[in-house]
């Protein structure tokens, strides 16, 4: 994922809910608790609780502190306390899931931001541009406005920064090997700068952002006392490796290929075999699942997962499943993975890696935002 100053795009949706209506929140399909009311949107009902259709993927303040917003990966809007409801993507169709909410300095309005770089503005809030349809190395997963609310900023899981209406690029991680994906983005006081936040508690400063410190994870490493954890064990401690493998054995790679192909299922079957699974070794995603499903190792998507298991995800990818946390988070080893996009497979091979990915699986999707298409068993 590259950055950008301003892509100029048009806008993909800018919808707003009549006027004559107040919403305690809307989802999915429709609304619910519907009220009659008149002029503008009108404050939510306090302390209410309401069913979504998909899993949230975030919260923003209104300015006083008085309410605030809460958004689905379907685009549907929740308003709570003094919150307005100015209008959703419930029940529209979407290119990507929605990953985040901000709202307006006035509050009178807010911005959706899908994975793809979609940007869906509501109430006061202006369109000033997006990545929609423009070409990504990884998914966007958060984005922060500028004080003024005249643009706002988008951050990649690869820390590529883009910058539009009046925000200012000051920098960004794109182009550089991280430990693991960012999640988050903050802005500095005044907008003359802003952190990035990875999810094994990196921080990078830009612009007046200081540095202060962070904090530091990494899942724990499980005893090697059954096949799973001996799986994860080794795929944690292959992190970081490239295409070459261990020892330059490039996964073992059949002797014609020890070029840089795409090798997430090279990595996948190599941690396997070493676990002690008797898997062939594998250099194609869906040949690798159709082997599963034949060999009585596969489950559908939203299966319960353990340490050690493998996820497939379409477009074709899998990773190994190195810790599953009460909270419903998931760690993954995934091979191949954060190399540099557009110039073909050898390129990306080469610049790519083992890295540890952490997500929420309830929206049925996994590392990248990518879609779990199944679950690898190892048990």
């Amino acid at each position: 994922m590259s950055e950008t100053t301003d892509q100029g795009s048009q806008p993909r949706w800018h919808l707003a809910w009549p006027r004559s209506f107040r919403l305690a929140g809307v989802i999915g399909l429709g609304a619910v608790a519907l009220a009659g009311g008149a002029g503008g949107a009108a404050p939510a009902l306090a302390a209410s609780t309401y069913p979504s259709n998909a899993a949230l993927v975030g919260l923003a303040a209104t300015p006083d502190g008085g309410g605030y917003w809460q958004v689905a990966s379907d685009g549907g809007i929740f308003a709570f306390g003094d919150a307005g409801f100015y209008g959703s993507m419930g029940g529209q169709a979407l290119n990507a899931p929605v990953v985040g909410v901000a709202a307006t300095p006035d509050g009178k309005g807010y911005w959706e931001v899908a994975s793809d770089g979609g940007i869906f503005a509501f109430g006061d809030a202006g369109f000033y541009g997006s990545m929609g349809g423009q070409p990504l190395n990884d998914p966007v997963t958060s984005m922060v406005a500028t004080p003024d609310g005249r643009g706002y900023w988008l951050a990649g899981s690869d820390g590529g920064v883009f910058a539009f209406g009046d925000a200012k690029f000051y920098g960004s991680t794109g182009g550089t090997r991280l430990a693991a994906a960012v999640n988050s983005i903050a802005r500095a006081s005044g907008g003359s700068g802003y952190w990035l936040g990875a999810v094994d508690g990196g921080v990078f400063a830009f612009g007046s952002a200081s540095y202060d410190g962070r904090a530091a994870y990494t899942p724990p490493t499980p005893s090697a006392s059954t096949i799973g954890q001996r799986a994860a064990n080794l795929a944690i401690s292959w992190q970081g490796r490239n295409y070459t493998g261990v020892n330059t054995d490039y996964w073992h790679a059949p002797a014609s290929k020890k070029v840089a192909y795409y090798w997430c299922a090279y990595f996948a079957s190599y941690v396997w075999q070493h676990a002690g699974v008797s898997v062939p070794t594998e250099s194609y995603v869906p040949t690798f699942q159709s082997w599963a499903q034949t060999s009585g190792r596969f489950s559908p998507a939203g299966a319960t997962l353990h340490v050690g298991d493998l996820i497939f995800y379409s477009p074709e990818h899998v990773g190994v499943v190195v810790q599953v946390s009460p909270n419903g988070s998931v760690s993954t080893e995934d091979g191949d993975w954060d190399g540099t996009s557009g110039q073909g497979q050898t390129v990306f091979a080469q610049s790519s890696s083992v890295v540890l990915n952490t997500f929420n699986t309830r929206n049925g999707e996994g590392a990248g935002h990518y879609i779990i298409s199944g679950i690898g068993l190892i048990g």
